[in-house]
């Protein structure tokens, strides 16, 4: 199967590109910038690499049988939301518009739960209800919208993620966590006592991805919620990954910025095989990783 995969100069990209083809595919990877985590691509067998802006998508040599969009432009300092909506709807918007003329068999998009905006309930799944997204998780929702008013045209699955880890994951609250444990920083951190399973990791992502490909085109538009498998309290979570890491963890407790909420990753383990790791063996791996 030959597969575009973009954003391949990312931590989530790379490692999916790395997988599919090492699993048999022929994986064509664009990226924007050159990162270190281009370097093991480099010279891999079955990956072609090619510079481009996805705005200009149609550019691209098709046809793929199957596209896997991680490419995308997070909240950051100095990022607004011109730039949101050109790097994540109009990028997202001409890649899918250049899947339907390649006739694409399948279309994975990395999603995100920021999707949901405003979450008001203890367990998060796909019938979640939306609320108030801000302009990040907007560019999300107004993505899966399109792919869903194409689901005539090829199948799609829009993978609403959690933080993601891995050896180089960042800019997410566990990565945040173990950088300050590293530098013997306190944790600042709200809902102690609350369960949490809010992580996944890039492997099992990837694993998945990779599983999707290979099986039944499932026909129309879906969408799935992923995360870890189990729950620990916050607390817990703090100390088992400075355990890991061999640091000492030095919590403070914060008035609460949001909800606290657990994930079901039910839909992606029964429809798709999604085989999630448990929390703790997550929490034990990504501290050995980040050591």
């Amino acid at each position: 199967m030959r597969v575009l995969v973009t954003g391949v100069s990312g931590f989530s990209g790379s490692t999916v590109a790395r997988r599919l083809a090492s699993g048999g595919h022929d994986v064509v990877g664009t990226y924007r910038r050159d990162t270190d985590f281009l370097a093991p691509l480099r010279g891999g067998a079955r990956l072609e690499l090619l510079r481009m802006d996805l705005t200009d998508a149609s550019k691209l040599a098709g046809p793929f049988d199957a596209i896997v969009h991680i490419a995308a432009t997070s909240p950051a300092p100095g990022v607004d939301v011109a730039t949101l909506v050109r790097d994540n709807i109009d990028a997202s918007f001409a890649l899918i518009k250049a899947a339907g003329r390649w006739g694409v068999g399948r279309f994975i998009f990395f999603s995100s739960l920021s999707y949901y905006g405003r979450i008001e309930q203890d367990v998060v799944d796909e019938a979640t209800p939306v609320r108030d997204p801000d302009a990040y998780g907007a560019s999300k929702l107004i993505a899966e919208q399109r792919l869903a008013e194409l689901s005539a045209e090829f199948s799609s699955l829009a993978l609403r993620l959690p933080g993601i880890v891995g050896p180089g994951a960042h800019r997410n609250w566990l990565a945040g966590v173990a950088s300050r444990l590293r530098a013997g920083e306190p944790i600042h951190a709200f809902h102690l006592d609350r369960l949490y399973n809010n992580a996944a990791h890039i492997d099992d992502i990837a694993a998945l991805v990779h599983a999707v490909l290979t099986c039944e085109p499932w026909g129309g538009f879906d969408a799935a919620v992923l995360g870890a498998a189990g729950s620990l309290t916050v607390r817990e979570i703090i100390e088992r990954l400075a355990r890991a890491l061999g640091a000492s963890a030095k919590i403070e407790e914060i008035a609460p910025a949001n909800t606290s909420f657990t994930l079901s990753s039910a839909h992606a383990i029964a429809r798709y095989g999604y085989q999630p790791s448990e929390i703790g063996a997550l929490i034990d791996r990504y501290g050995r990783e980040t050591s």
